[in-house]
């Protein structure tokens, strides 16, 4: 059996509690009192924006960006734009 722990304070007393909106598991923490997922998804976004400005740095449109990401065209703009 796979122990899980709590992000914040590292107790393996967790309880489910719904899912969020994309579907990922919530938990709730009986010892620090802590609700929310246990992975987090920072890591994959920064790939993702690292991507992106790869792509970008290869003269490809804004727009081929997001679709070939999967992003939205103003989320590439955005990127595009603090990278500048």
């Amino acid at each position: 059996m796979i122990a899980i722990t709590c992000r914040r304070c590292g107790a393996s007393d967790l309880r489910k509690n719904g899912r969020t909106r994309s579907g990922q598991q919530k938990f709730h923490c009986k010892a620090c009192n802590f609700y929310g997922t246990l992975d987090r998804k920072d890591q994959e976004r920064a790939m993702r924006r690292a991507t992106a400005e790869q792509l970008h740095l290869e003269r490809l449109s804004q727009r081929a960006i997001a679709r070939s990401l999967g992003m939205g065209r103003n989320t590439v703009a955005g990127i595009v734009k603090k990278k500048s």
